[in-house]
């Protein structure tokens, strides 16, 4: 026989299906129908490319499900990792990354790739090293402004949270990759902000960036002819313009209801990168505005639950975590966006889930990871079961267990 206490024992449930009757379950389904149908669009936007320059219309699709594979493990296992835990390790994560960004720096010039040193080629997959920054930004200002609490409004706290992703910002300029610096910059800044630091002092450094960006643009010169052409200035139109007239020929000849799935005609060498930096513009011509609307409801819809993890997490490190990871997400979609429909400048920022790409697809898949994480320790309640219970005097009134 039983005794009472061993019968509660068996019948309160185990941490972790505790946890996973909290999981967002949206978050979930949202991302592993992103990752299947990410690789569809891999092969349907790279085939042309692949068979053109490697022999096989599978090259590109065989090394993405490689790293969708990849992914799909790190996916599983930060999932089920205590994001605390990971919380304690990023600032080796960050000591890591900013050691890579120093080495990759230190390659010969025969390592670079369109004479930018982004990459260390490990042979089945080239590791960027900026994905790997970019996630331990986020882990690491996450842990420090939760360990700070409110001594972040000290302007000299501040600056010693600051150092960290102004060394990596800076780094990564120097590769060059002057837009995944801004993006990572913004990051930090937008989790200094959600710490609590002071809009005044966060201010300082965006106003020393401004001068800093001119003079970058100002003096390099495919920085400069790529604005200037993006402001229609000195006649660069024709060249430096043509993949974003290009990417908008895509997006109208798609319609409505597109053209078909892998019948797309800009990918036939219209249109360069057309299966990593404008994927959007074929995914436009191929599904049409209403594939596009659909993607777009998607991601929205992973923005949304991503807030509401931030929201509903147990502490402050979680919901800083939540916040940079849903940001960066946003910020990644609207900024690939809007560059295939011509609103800024070519940056080369990946579409996520979409783009071709090893790290950048493994490091999402990550951070989706810990979200859900997050999520299953939410401090959100279910709503308890109401039941009748009778007073001495014969009433009913309504209580919760």
């Amino acid at each position: 026989m039983f005794s009472n206490g061993m019968y509660k024992a068996c019948r309160r449930e185990p941490l972790m299906i505790q946890r996973l009757g909290k999981m967002d379950y949206g978050i979930l389904i949202a991302t592993l129908v992103m990752l299947g149908f990410g690789i569809v669009f891999v092969y349907s936007s790279s085939f042309a490319v692949a068979e053109h320059h490697f022999g096989g219309a599978d090259f590109f699709l065989t090394r993405q499900l490689v790293r969708a594979l990849l992914g799909l493990i790190s996916f599983v296992v930060f999932m089920n990792v205590d994001y605390h835990q990971i919380g304690k390790l990023s600032p080796i994560a960050l000591m890591i990354a900013t050691a890579m960004l120093v080495y990759v720096l230190a390659l010969p010039e025969s390592g670079a790739v369109n004479g930018a040193k982004r990459w260390i080629d490990l042979g089945f997959v080239r590791f960027q090293v900026s994905e790997l920054a970019r996630i331990a930004i986020i882990l690491a200002l996450a842990r420090q402004c939760d360990e700070v609490g409110e001594e972040i409004r000290d302007g000299k706290v501040l600056l010693r949270l600051l150092a960290k992703p102004a060394v990596v910002c800076a780094l990564i300029v120097v590769e060059p990759d002057f837009s995944t610096a801004v993006l990572v910059g913004l990051l930090g800044l937008s989790i200094l902000f959600m710490a609590g630091a002071k809009i005044t002092h966060l201010a300082l450094p965006v106003l020393c960036f401004i001068p800093l960006a001119a003079i970058s643009v100002a003096t390099t010169p495919y920085r400069l002819r790529r604005l200037m052409g993006f402001l229609n200035f000195g006649g660069h139109k024709s060249d430096v313009n043509y993949q974003v007239n290009q990417a908008l020929i895509g997006l109208g000849n798609g319609g409505v209801f597109g053209v078909g799935l892998g019948e797309g005609a800009q990918k036939y060498f219209y249109l360069p990168e057309p299966h990593t930096d404008f994927v959007f513009a074929i995914l436009g011509e191929e599904t049409g505005f209403a594939g596009l609307a659909i993607v777009l409801a998607v991601f929205a819809f992973m923005v949304y639950r991503g807030a509401h993890i931030a929201v509903s997490a147990p502490d402050k490190m979680g919901r800083l975590m939540a916040f940079g990871f849903t940001f960066a997400l946003a910020l990644y979609v609207l900024l690939h966006t809007s560059v295939n429909t011509g609103l800024v400048p070519t940056t080369g920022v990946p579409l996520p889930f979409l783009s071709y790409g090893g790290m950048s697809l493994i490091f999402t898949m990550t951070s989706m990871g810990i979200l859900l994480n997050i999520s299953s320790q939410s401090t959100r309640q279910q709503p308890t079961p109401r039941t009748t219970v009778r007073r001495r005097t014969g009433h009913k009134r309504t209580a919760r267990r």
